[in-house]
């Protein structure tokens, strides 16, 4: 009995492992895939990293603003012209996040050029998909294991 414990633990912490290095991802290793140096990661990372947190700095304002309009919207007579600030804030934020976005596909393309720049787009599109296939399933989000070989595609 004493033996069987080990053997049983061992077999339970393998998948456990494996699944937790299925979900790491090393946003270096698709950009030198493409042949670029690391000079070029560097940038395009940088880029990449400036970018989501302009993004997120705008989506969490954009939040804030959302509960201001429902707080004006509480009383028996809200002010209109107060709401339409609010609602004109708003969509600057999202003004604001569509030019970062454009922003960032410029300089990438500058520095990946068109054809990367496409397959890195891909490559995202699939590891996001892969990240929500866990929802689809009803379970948690998380990068499930892709079948060998895919997974090193960029194409």
């Amino acid at each position: 009995m004493k033996r069987f414990v080990p053997i049983v633990l061992a077999l339970c912490l393998v998948p456990v492992t494996a699944f937790a290095q299925a979900g790491k991802y090393d946003p270096t290793a698709a950009l030198k895939k493409l042949g670029l140096n690391d000079d070029q990661v560097a940038q395009a990372v940088g880029i990449q990293k400036t970018t989501r947190s302009a993004i997120r700095s705008d989506l969490t304002h954009i939040r804030l603003v959302q509960a201001q309009i429902a707080e004006a919207l509480l009383p028996a007579n809200p002010d209109s012209q107060a709401i339409t600030a609010l609602i004109e804030k708003k969509g600057q934020l999202r003004i604001d996040i569509e030019k970062n976005r454009m922003s960032e596909r410029l300089q990438l393309v500058k520095i990946l050029g068109q054809d990367n720049y496409e397959k890195l787009v891909r490559f995202a599109r699939q590891r996001r998909s892969q990240w929500f296939q866990g929802w689809r399933r009803g379970g948690q989000p998380g990068f499930q294991r892709a079948p060998r070989g895919e997974d090193a595609q960029t194409d």
